[in-house]
């Protein structure tokens, strides 16, 4: 599994700092500020994951959820994006976009790309060749008007966004994959290697060598197919 590479500094040289988000929503007469959302305060959803396994730590369980949307794991059935309506109930029941906002399909294909950009890059935590054309169509569909920083000589830095609509919601999964970056734990959230797979899983294991989301499952599977593949190798060369 990658490490963190030279020159990146040790974990306990990275500064703290707490992620505040505040929304804001824009009332028939005027302006005015809805209540402040800390992103530290969020509930990490609570989902099943195969084999038992552990989720991802803290915020970045939200971001291992978004990246497992492309399959409905409860239901057995892919797709949980099937529709704007869907995506924009996915993002509600998650505290990013105020409830009943309706999106269009655009709205849909760029979540997709915001998506699937951050599962090539799970893929590549994961051992696989870098999808640089997912990662043009991640960066595109994230410029929008996003959070911003606010600074102050007594306080945290707060990173803010005007109101809480799609483009809050995905710089937001943005903010909490760079933290993560940051924080070193990003590297081990992975797509399982799995030819059918590819679901997002934490590699909570000692030495971070993980491979499959599960090993009842996936990796068992994956062992007898080798093991196949190996015998009849050796019975056509005999």
């Amino acid at each position: 599994m990658r490490g963190r590479g030279p020159g990146f500094p040790p974990r306990s040289a990275l500064p703290a700092f707490t992620i505040l988000l505040v929304m804001e929503e824009r009332a028939a007469r005027g302006d005015r500020r809805s209540q402040e959302l800390s992103l530290g305060l969020l509930a990490a959803p609570v989902e099943t994951q195969p084999g038992e396994r552990e989720p991802a730590p803290g915020l970045l369980a939200l971001v291992q959820s978004f990246a497992n949307t492309f399959w409905d794991l409860e239901g057995g059935r892919p797709e949980q994006f099937s529709s704007p309506s869907s995506l924009s109930r996915w993002l509600s029941d998650h505290q990013l976009l105020e409830p009943g906002t309706a999106l269009g399909p655009a709205d849909l294909r760029r979540t997709l790309d915001v998506r699937e950009g951050l599962r090539a890059m799970l893929f590549f935590n994961n051992g696989a060749e870098e999808d640089r054309q997912a990662g043009e169509r991640l960066n595109r569909a994230l410029r929008g008007r996003g959070l911003f920083v606010q600074l102050g000589a007594t306080k945290r830095a707060e990173f803010k966004a005007e109101r809480r609509d799609l483009d809050a919601a995905l710089a937001s999964i943005a903010t909490m994959v760079a933290i993560a970056q940051l924080d070193g734990s990003w590297s081990q959230l992975k797509a399982c290697r799995s030819e059918h797979c590819g679901w997002a899983f934490y590699d909570h294991s000692r030495n971070h060598a993980g491979s499959w989301c599960a090993m009842s499952v996936c990796g068992s599977r994956v062992k007898a197919r080798d093991y196949r593949r190996r015998c009849k190798r050796q019975w056509e060369t005999r």
